[in-house]
């Protein structure tokens, strides 16, 4: 039966615990093997992202498959066509393909669902949902947190897709997520991703969502505008309250994200390798459970 990738939610619990445990388990993270030779990818993305593009096409290639990368940052070509003829189209990809990476495009638009496709379709980051990178971000912290006890985790920044998966994952996994966004942020969206997600809250400050947290996703800056930007700066003094050990995610494409002191980055704190190398390792897995 074809599998698709497309939220949190659709994977469910035993699904996405199962991933988290195999990502962690995979001993070289870079090892190559033919698992999907003679396997054709197309990568549909709405917007450019290297680091995006980078992580997928590493984890194909190293597997054996092969790409063809298509983009639109206009929106102008085939990101219209698909939307206006999306039930027309997609079946005609059965005759090329044996997946597809959508990036940039809502699961509210996409109807492959609704069609009889006989490749899978993975998300590889909406507005809406990006079930790989929070995932990949799990996956480390239950590794760093081998007894399985709670985390305590924070959110700041504009919601974007990532925070929505977490927000989803937060059910089954052991974590709890304080989340502090700004104003203008879609509340409707948020309040109805929350639902029944009791391991979450919204909080008034900073400094509030900050305090005894062990790892902190830095979301995204849009929205937020000059000079209040300067307000949502992280920098070592605004983590003075958090845990002495705690972990910096960026959970934004790099030029999105929140402004963070420079020396953070290149700190003990930063974990940006560590979420390089657990993408690859979430890649892995999705494309193995896709196709076992």
């Amino acid at each position: 039966m074809k599998k698709d990738v497309l939220s949190i939610r659709q994977l469910g619990e035993e699904t996405c615990w199962t991933l988290v445990q195999q990502a962690i388990g995979i001993p070289d993270s870079t090892v190559h093997t033919d698992f999907l030779s003679e396997k054709v990818f197309v990568l549909f993305f709405a917007q450019t992202s290297l680091p995006e593009r980078l992580c997928i096409s590493a984890a194909i290639r190293q597997m054996g498959g092969d790409i063809v990368y298509e983009t639109d940052p206009t929106g102008e070509h085939w990101l219209h066509e698909m939307h206006e003829h999306q039930l027309d189209l997609l079946p005609i990809f059965n005759f090329y393909l044996n997946g597809i990476y959508l990036y940039g495009i809502p699961l509210t638009s996409f109807k492959g669902q609704d069609i009889n496709l006989d490749f899978p379709t993975i998300n590889a980051g909406s507005p809406d949902a990006h079930p790989a990178h929070a995932l990949a971000d799990i996956a480390y912290m239950v590794k760093a947190n081998r007894y399985l006890s709670t985390i305590p985790c924070a959110w700041l920044g504009t919601p974007n897709g990532t925070l929505y998966s977490l927000i989803a994952a937060s059910r089954w996994f052991p974590m709890t997520l304080r989340l502090h966004v700004p104003e203008n942020s879609d509340t409707n969206a948020l309040a109805q991703a929350m639902e029944d997600a009791p391991k979450v809250t919204l909080v008034d400050s900073i400094e509030e969502a900050v305090r005894d947290v062990k790892f902190l996703f830095v979301g995204s800056r849009v929205g937020i505008g000059y000079p209040r930007i300067k307000d949502w700066e992280i920098s070592a003094s605004v983590l003075q309250k958090a845990d002495p050990q705690l972990g910096l995610f960026l959970a934004a494409r790099p030029i999105n994200c929140l402004p963070i002191e420079r020396d953070l980055l290149s700190s003990k704190m930063s974990l940006l390798l560590q979420q390089s190398e657990y993408r690859l390792r979430i890649h892995k897995r999705i494309l193995h459970y896709v196709f076992a």
